[in-house]
């Protein structure tokens, strides 16, 4: 059975909430802001976010002030118990640039009980040259106010969720106190996100071609 959990900013009034597979109306309001928020590249289907409400290392977390919702979260706890991936998080429209995202990002690393050093979060590249690469910098620089840092010269290869391939993606990490992760361990955490959250092999040929060129310890920049 899942612990419902509670998590609570006095100052903001802020709920965080985990949701139960029996939260249909709940889940609801989370699904509305979740194909709001992500490009249909970047959504998984609907059965398939509901397989995961029901496996015990997902939090669907969902953020409301009084009666109202204003943004959401999905984390995994990664095989081992020593990251755990931000899936997906969004605020809702009319409920941005309140800080309520840090927020969010913030209650969930505590929620999955993530020490900080290892919340992973994928986050659109900012390196490609187009009409969005200033937005995509904008998300990056949020993650970044948080203390999160870029793993040097890793480039994440994100499996696709849908026949429609992802957008370039990078990966970013909560740090806390350090410099570089040794090469091992990313090792382990691209394996059980592969495993885990995409049900890829853990032997996919994608995952040693991201580190083929890594030194043993990875720098967070």
């Amino acid at each position: 059975m899942k612990r419902s959990l509670i998590a609570e900013t006095p100052a903001s009034g802020l709920v965080l909430k985990r949701l139960q597979p029996s939260s249909e109306a709940e889940f609801s309001d989370l699904l509305s802001l979740y194909e709001e928020a992500f490009p249909s590249s970047e959504r998984k289907p609907v059965d398939v976010l509901h397989r995961m409400l029901t496996t015990e290392q997902y939090y669907f977390l969902l953020a409301t002030e009084g009666d109202i919702t204003v943004g959401f979260a999905i984390a995994r706890v990664l095989s081992g118990g020593t990251a755990a991936l931000l899936e997906y998080m969004a605020v809702a429209p009319s409920q941005r640039r309140r800080g309520i995202g840090g927020q969010i990002v913030l209650a969930t690393a505590r929620a999955v009980n993530a020490p900080s050093t290892t919340l992973l979060m994928e986050v659109e590249s900012d390196r490609i040259e187009d009409q969005d690469r200033l937005l995509r910098t904008k998300r990056k620089q949020f993650y970044r106010a948080l203390g999160a840092l870029e793993l040097r010269n890793l480039n994440w290869v994100m499996p696709p969720v849908i026949a429609t391939p992802p957008p370039a993606m990078e990966m970013m990490v909560l740090a806390s106190g350090i410099s570089f992760v040794r090469r091992e361990e990313l090792r382990q955490w691209l394996v059980s996100i592969y495993v885990d959250v995409y049900q890829r092999s853990a032997d996919d040929p994608r995952i040693d071609v991201m580190l083929r060129e890594l030194p043993e310890k990875v720098e967070l920049i």
